[in-house]
């Protein structure tokens, strides 16, 4: 698939993981339709796992983005709690697109995390809120960054 066709299919709306090996433009298809997206007056959360990674989007960390900061849990209660803050509110109220780069790099409880906030937020039980997604990433370079055994996800080894 080519860099014009993808951007083709993330301008119809779909939620989209995006993937490919280092280098291989990801980052910049990202860029390609950030610009579009704000041309056209559409809202879009740009984030990423790590700040270094966000800054090449000029987004932020997703943790600060969705507010959820470096929790290894959250509750109905403490989201509500947190969308009392009027720029996080504002910001889950406006947003039509989330962009997640360096997706890998995310547990999957921490991507649970971000679905319960955007739902309670957006308060729309569609998964995450009903934003289209973009999440972008590659599980073959780097894991997430854990004390604990755990990864993002599981590979069946009797699978091939």
């Amino acid at each position: 698939m080519t860099q014009n066709e993808a951007l083709d299919i993330l301008k119809l709306g779909h939620n989209v993981y995006l993937t490919g090996p280092a280098g291989s433009g990801k980052t910049y298809l990202l860029n390609e339709y950030i610009a579009y997206l704000k041309e056209n007056g559409i809202r879009v959360g740009i984030s990423a796992s790590t700040g270094i990674a966000a800054t090449h989007m000029g987004g932020t960390t997703i943790h600060s983005w969705c507010g959820m900061g470096i929790r290894d849990s959250i509750t109905t209660g403490e989201i509500n709690e947190m969308l009392k803050k009027p720029y996080l509110k504002k910001r889950f109220l406006h947003t039509k697109v989330l962009i997640i780069d360096e997706v890998s790099m995310l547990h999957s409880f921490q991507l649970d995390m971000i679905d319960h906030i955007c739902r309670v937020a957006k308060k729309n039980d569609m998964p995450f809120g009903g934003m289209q997604m973009i999440m972008c990433g590659d599980f073959f370079q780097l894991p997430p960054v854990t004390k604990r055994q755990l990864h993002f996800v599981e590979l069946d080894s009797q699978s091939g």
